[in-house]
């Protein structure tokens, strides 16, 4: 069996390793990520990287997915932190809440949860929402 690659994750409490769980919401198929604590028995449910919001129910699924609003800035420093996305400019709203938008890069996300990325992508066609950002080698650094 292939081992569960983990990530520190940050926050005020302290630090945990995370395992990344890629899925779908049930009513729109918008992209979900979430969370899971390693604990001494296994993994446990940790939290919500990603929430569905009403403005996800669009016609089109894509890579894009807004951020839940419960610790937004440890969840958002962690996605820079280990280039899992990019955030985006839009905003979300729900109620009295704010909701950053990230276009997470499906092939790094596939470094830790590939079958649910893959079945993820199965479910129909996904359009690619921003640029994950990667730095230009060193070849391509010195053309320049």
């Amino acid at each position: 069996m292939d081992e569960i690659k983990t990530l520190p994750f940050d926050w005020e409490f302290g630090q945990e390793e995370v395992a990344l769980v890629v899925s779908s919401y049930a009513d729109n198929g918008s992209l979900y990520v979430g969370l899971y604590c390693k604990e001494e028995d296994g993994f446990e449910p940790f939290g919500d990287l990603t929430v569905n919001l009403r403005e996800n129910n669009l016609k089109v699924r894509s890579n894009a997915a807004f951020i839940d609003h419960d610790f937004s800035r440890d969840k958002l420093r962690f996605i820079k932190r280990h280039k899992l996305g990019t955030v985006l400019p839009e905003k979300g709203y729900s109620g009295f809440c704010e909701f950053s938008r990230v276009a997470f890069d499906l092939e790094r996300l596939k470094e830790f949860d590939r079958e649910g990325v893959e079945r993820y992508l199965s479910e129909g066609p996904v359009q690619t929402e921003g640029t994950v950002l990667k730095r230009p080698r060193k070849r391509e650094q010195a053309e320049r």
